[in-house]
């Protein structure tokens, strides 16, 4: 999925008020959390993530991939539930989000070899 992509289809799916700069922020930071928290683990890991910034094409690709893309709308939901001051949606929001995290870190644990790190002992 793309960076358009996500922002049109949560715009679509969940009425929000949070604006443009602050949704690529969202996206950004959920990236360099995959880029730092899982790849950064893995042989042949996609290169370093350094953001997305305003200037960021619309058609550039997020780092997680089908079908564990709607990561990126969960994230944005648990957000927008956050900063709008709706608890009991938060903690629904957040609550799924976290689910679709663990889902994607076991699958991309399954799926790919750990770095070869020399242990001392």
């Amino acid at each position: 999925m793309t960076l358009k992509e996500v922002i049109e289809r949560f715009d679509l799916l969940y009425p929000n008020a949070l604006d443009i700069t602050e949704k690529r922020r969202i996206i950004s930071e959920l990236d360099g959390r995959i880029s730092l928290e899982i790849f950064s683990n893995y042989e042949g890991n996609k290169e370093d993530f350094s953001g997305y910034s305003e200037n960021t094409p619309g058609d550039t690709r997020l780092l997680a991939d089908f079908p564990f893309d709607d990561i990126y709308i969960k994230a944005l939901c648990a957000e927008n539930d956050a900063v709008s001051g709706d608890i009991n949606r938060y903690n629904n929001s957040a609550q799924l989000f976290n689910s679709s995290w663990e889902q994607y870190a076991s699958y991309y644990n399954r799926t790919h070899c750990h770095k070869n790190t020399d242990l001392k002992y």
